[in-house]
């Protein structure tokens, strides 16, 4: 029985409200170490190379939709997910607090903070990748089916608060204390919301009527389901479009790894400014959330990825041209507007494609996709960054591959609206 249908309003409200304060607070915590622009400065304080800077965006990302998929035929026969959430949710969050003590005070490895660095974002994703399929399970059956598009706004308008704050404090911190301190602060203060955001799961209440219904899949070899994968995916031909549409709208996280070293080194603006792209860009998650909460609820996810693109080709060409301050403050600002009506629409459309009875496996599939289109894109960012010098060709690649994804967008049908019909 899904969400909608519980009888208690008070278990499903209290589940809703501690389902958006787990989110709000976790992507509020990652708002110190923001992996669009504090983690591409950082690593290339630490002398990391181009591609290394341009995958750091898509690192957490893709480490956590690359265990999901072997991990979601154990999950499907759960009878409760909330044991397996809480338990593996506290491993992936331990990452920041080791690397921030590490920062702190091991004085002898600075040849290997470079990889401690980039590494935290990937072994915390790889737990998260055992806890996600799960995790989206338990809160997909949790919140109804017409709340999800104003859960995932809320929680993104709870991270937007905290990155202002956010941003104000890695400004302080990092003008105050020397390079690898200030680095050490960034990643404690983000372990302590990170481990907030755990405690608010504790008080979600999974009853007779959220818990895993249906039949546990058939038994075979582990191998055979692996092989029996991507039959599945090209079974379900909406979401090969899908597949494709995320790949070719990967164009804000091409862009946004040399976003902040493009635009510090054009207005030679100090370091310590990157806290003020951080707090403007939460402003526009702001706006983009409420937008996206509303337009989600009335006509679902799959509009939102489309005013997603036409933003991200109008901030690549502003970018390529703008050489003040104040217009790559209005960059940020337009990056965090459209970056969250992708995410709110991607996550909607998604969950809305995806046949309920093996939703856990095809979401998990779809997450595998992703790495690929993750790593792929960044890749290819940074090689042309690499070998051109130039932020603007970068800029130029995101706005043709938007305009693709644009296109395949149309040939997706909008899952309400084929119900309706």
């Amino acid at each position: 029985m899904s969400a909608s249908h519980h009888p208690h309003t008070h278990a499903v409200r209290r589940n809703f409200i501690c389902h958006c304060l787990e989110g709000g607070l976790y992507m509020g915590g990652t708002a110190f170490l923001a992996p669009e622009s504090v983690l591409p400065k950082m690593v290339e304080m630490l002398g990391g190379r181009a591609w290394i800077i341009a995958m750091m965006p898509a690192l957490l990302p893709a480490a956590f939709a690359i265990a999901g998929i072997f991990i979601a035929p154990l999950v499907e026969k759960l009878p409760r997910f909330k044991p397996w959430v809480l338990f593996f949710g506290l491993l992936q969050r331990l990452p920041y607090l080791v690397t921030g003590l590490i920062l702190m005070f091991a004085d002898r490895v600075d040849g290997a903070l470079l990889a401690i660095v980039v590494l935290t974002p990937v072994v915390s994703g790889l737990l998260g990748g055992v806890t996600v399929v799960a995790w989206m399970e338990m809160v997909t059956r949790m919140v109804p089916e017409k709340a999800r598009a104003a859960g995932w706004a809320v929680r993104y308008i709870i991270q937007a608060v905290i990155g202002v704050l956010a941003g104000s404090v890695i400004h302080h911190v990092i003008t105050h204390y020397p390079g690898r301190e200030a680095y050490a602060w960034l990643h404690l203060a983000a372990f302590a919301l990170l481990f907030v955001s755990w405690l608010s799961q504790l008080f979600m209440h999974e009853d007779e009527h959220t818990r895993h219904r249906h039949p546990a899949p058939p038994a075979g070899p582990y191998l055979a389901y692996l092989r029996g994968l991507p039959a599945m995916l090209r079974a379900q031909p909406r979401l090969v479009r899908l597949v494709l549409a995320r790949f070719t709208g990967m164009g804000y996280l091409m862009m946004v790894s040399f976003l902040t070293i493009h635009a510090l080194h054009v207005t030679g603006r100090p370091e310590a400014d990157e806290g003020r792209f951080v707090t403007v860009q939460a402003a526009g998650t702001v706006l983009g959330s409420l937008l996206a909460a509303y337009v989600g609820y009335r006509s679902g996810g799959k509009v939102l990825l489309q005013a997603s693109r036409v933003v991200c080709i109008a901030l690549a060409l502003w970018v390529s041209f703008t050489g003040q301050f104040g217009g790559f403050l209005l960059a940020y600002f337009a990056l965090g507007f459209g970056l969250f009506l992708d995410r709110v629409g991607d996550l909607t459309l998604a969950a809305e494609l995806c046949p309920l009875e093996r939703r856990s496996t095809l979401q998990a599939l779809l997450g595998f996709c992703n790495v690929f289109a993750l790593l792929l894109a960044t890749f290819i960012s940074g090689q042309i960054y690499h070998f051109t010098g130039s932020f603007q060709a970068v800029a130029l690649t995101t706005v043709g591959m938007s305009l693709l994804s644009i296109w395949i967008l149309r040939h997706i049908p909008e899952p309400r609206v084929a119900q309706q019909g």
